[in-house]
Order: C-alpha cells, then sequence, then structure tokens
C-alpha cells in the first residue's frame, strides 16, 4: 500500500515542475490546427514524469515498469460494459451537446469533422492523455481514495486539473466565463474518471482512452471560432457531464465503486 502523503508529495512536486510552463504559456503559442496551446503539449507529460520519478525512487526500475505497465493493459478494461461505457461517454456527451445547444437556441455553428484526420489525431491524443493520467489516475488517484474516499479523491485531482488548463485556454481565447463553466466541467469529469477507474477494475487504461475520447469529441463536434470553442456548446457538455456525474454520485451512493453500475 503506498504511503498516504506520497500523493500530496506528488502534489507539490508537480507544482514546482509544472509552475515554469505554466507562466511561459502565452509565449508558446497555439498549434491552430489543433486548437492546442503548444505549452499544453509539455504540460501534458508532466504528471507522469513526476509519477515516474517517485515511482523509481521508492520502488527502482520495477516500480517504474510497474506504472507505465498498467498504463497499457488493456485486459483490466476488456470487453465488457466497462470498455463500451468508457467508449460512448465522450462521444455521447459531446454528440448531444452538439444537438441540443442550436435546439435550445444558443447559435447553430457547425464543427466539420474529418474522419481521417481524427483517425489519425488518435493517437496522439493517446499519448498525451498518458501522459497525464500516468500521473493523475494512476499514481495519484487509488491512496487518495483510500485515505478520503473516492469523491473527495476526485475534488482534489480536479483542482490542479482545472487550474493548469487557464493559461492555454486564456491563449486561444477563453473567457472567464469558460473558465467558470470549465471548473464545473473539471469536477464533473474528474468524478466520472474516478468512478470508471473503480468499475472496470482499478484500469489506468481505461481513463487513459476515455481521457482522449473526449478531446477527440470535442474537436468532432464543438464549432470554433479560430481556435476559441464555441462557449454555449462546450457549457452545454459541462451541464451533461455534471448530471451523469450527480446521477452515478446518487446511483453508487457517494462511493463511485459500485461494480455492478456497469457490470
Amino acid at each position: 500500500m503506498r504511503s498516504p502523503q506520497r500523493p500530496l508529495l506528488y502534489l507539490a512536486l508537480l507544482l514546482a515542475v509544472a509552475l515554469p510552463i505554466w507562466l511561459l504559456s502565452g509565449r508558446l503559442g497555439v498549434i491552430a490546427g489543433l486548437r492546442i496551446p503548444a505549452s499544453d503539449l509539455a504540460l501534458a507529460f508532466t504528471p507522469m514524469v513526476v509519477a515516474l520519478g517517485l515511482s523509481l525512487r521508492d520502488g527502482g526500475w520495477r516500480g517504474g515498469l510497474g506504472l507505465l505497465a498498467r498504463a497499457v493493459d488493456v485486459r483490466r478494461l476488456g470487453f465488457g460494459r466497462g470498455a463500451a461505457w468508457t467508449l460512448l461517454i465522450p462521444v455521447g456527451i459531446y454528440a448531444a451537446s452538439s444537438l441540443v445547444t442550436p435546439w435550445l437556441g444558443f447559435g447553430r455553428g457547425q464543427a466539420e469533422p474529418d474522419p481521417l484526420r481524427l483517425l489519425g489525431l488518435l493517437p496522439l491524443f493517446l499519448l498525451l492523455a498518458a501522459g497525464e493520467e500516468i500521473g493523475w489516475t494512476g499514481y495519484a488517484l487509488q491512496p487518495l481514495q483510500q485515505r478520503w474516499g473516492p469523491l473527495a479523491a476526485a475534488c482534489v485531482l480536479a483542482v490542479p486539473w482545472w487550474a493548469g488548463h487557464l493559461p492555454s485556454m486564456a491563449e486561444i481565447g477563453a473567457t472567464p466565463a469558460d473558465m467558470a463553466w470549465w471548473a464545473l466541467g473539471a469536477l464533473a469529469i474528474r468524478v466520472i474518471m474516478c468512478w470508471l477507474y473503480n468499475a472496470t477494475g482499478m484500469s489506468t487504461f481505461a481513463v487513459i482512452l476515455f481521457h482522449a475520447l473526449l478531446n477527440l469529441s470535442r474537436i468532432a463536434t464543438v464549432p470554433a471560432v479560430g481556435a476559441h470553442y464555441v462557449t454555449a456548446y462546450q457549457a452545454c457538455a459541462d451541464l451533461l457531464f455534471a448530471g451523469l456525474a450527480v446521477a452515478l454520485l446518487i446511483r453508487t451512493r457517494g462511493r463511485l465503486a459500485e461494480a455492478s453500475a456497469i457490470h
């Protein structure tokens, strides 16, 4: 069992490593074709780098390799309902947002997905998601929820995850309202990720795939003006994620660990 102090040390070290990149975010520009600030490419790997460093220090090469192995352990996810929810939730939420937002009268912008381009981007988004989730989920989540419970663990991880994206959001033209909506989205998505992790037998790979599909689905369905996603569409998606998170909390009575929820 990991020391309960280790994830707190992890978060402190992560802040020290990520802060310089965070502060330089505005000078690094935007990869316009992907609507991704360049700083995000660096920040995406800091959770993994710090987690891997601590794992190597505490467990040697076996500890480091074990952390990486859990990220590619497809067998734990399997091909049952857990895999289905991993695939369907991010795609379904963003697809619903693209349908509901115009129906509510909040604009009729249209994304222009290119299936071949999206397929080509999937490996990149998997790599970026792994860079984050090997740290957030593979290293920090389990000891945090062992100490404080899954809901508190999700909340603890949601705060730095939300804050870490603020400079890059500003770089692509996000408004304070966008950042506030993202706070709701970050918390709701972390709750869903925690539930998914527990319900798939602690599968880090499931959360990595889920995270990659979030980014891919947003590009495919949410219209943008330049590099900035249209606020109403993203806000609608955040509300849908929040509704699902509340439903999961009610269903599992806050435990976010009821395997029967998807198995």
